[in-house]
């Protein structure tokens, strides 16, 4: 049988997952790229991060053809599907996890796709995980907004409003955010807003979809503040 892509593993008695390059047809080969070369760009992010002092995973192996990352608990998805947005633990996490992407912001740095599946929670600490998308061109002003209005649409994707959770991220990352990031997201929907309502419009049907959901609640959260 041959190896997974993502295992459970141990390195020198600490926990970890190790990860390999994806093999697909050609029908995800042609929509997500090179799986060798996403794989290689994800490794080297890794490690050119080790020493930044910033909240991602450590390394506990690399070698051509995987890696090897310490376990960092379960994802904020994860938590937030199992227990809802009310829980207080979820809630301790949402919370923390949008301070840490502003904290993250603020050192200069933008995480690619910060989905709530690539947050992880343990022992009240936040780890950034699955760094495919990272790049060092996208550690900008701009970087960090689309980063930011990423992070919010897939939790209105998880919530399908904004409730008590969504407004204590937002003041989470507002109490952290010395750049004015959620401003410039602020800005930067309204641009959009009569795009995004078209949008709303013609996908109406559709609002049962998970990311369909998202829409009307991530406008009101930037468009219209509470």
């Amino acid at each position: 049988m041959s190896a997974g892509r993502i295992e459970r593993t141990v390195v020198s008695g600490q926990p970890g997952w190790v990860k390999r390059a994806e093999h697909v047809g050609l029908r995800l080969r042609l929509q997500k790229g090179d799986p060798r070369r996403l794989f290689e760009t994800e490794r080297r992010a890794y490690l050119s991060l080790q020493d930044a002092h910033l909240p991602f995973p450590k390394v506990l192996a690399s070698g051509p053809d995987h890696f090897v990352l310490a376990d960092a608990g379960p994802t904020v998805r994860s938590l937030l599907r199992a227990a809802g947005p009310q829980d207080p633990g979820v809630r301790a996490a949402l919370v923390a996890a949008a301070e840490a992407l502003a904290r993250l912001h603020g050192a200069g740095y933008s995480h690619g796709r910060p989905n709530l599946c690539d947050i992880c929670w343990q022992d009240g600490r936040i780890t950034f995980i699955d760094l495919e998308k990272y790049r060092v061109t996208q550690n900008t002003r701009s970087g960090h907004i689309r980063d930011l209005l990423i992070f919010f649409f897939d939790l209105c994707a998880e919530t399908g409003a904004v409730d008590a959770a969504v407004l204590a991220a937002r003041d989470a990352y507002c109490r952290q955010d010395a750049q004015g990031i959620w401003a410039g997201a602020v800005q930067r929907m309204r641009l959009l807003r009569p795009v995004l309502a078209l949008i709303g419009v013609l996908t109406r049907p559709l609002r049962h979809k998970r990311d369909f959901r998202a829409l009307a609640p991530l406008v009101a959260l930037f468009c219209d503040p509470r």
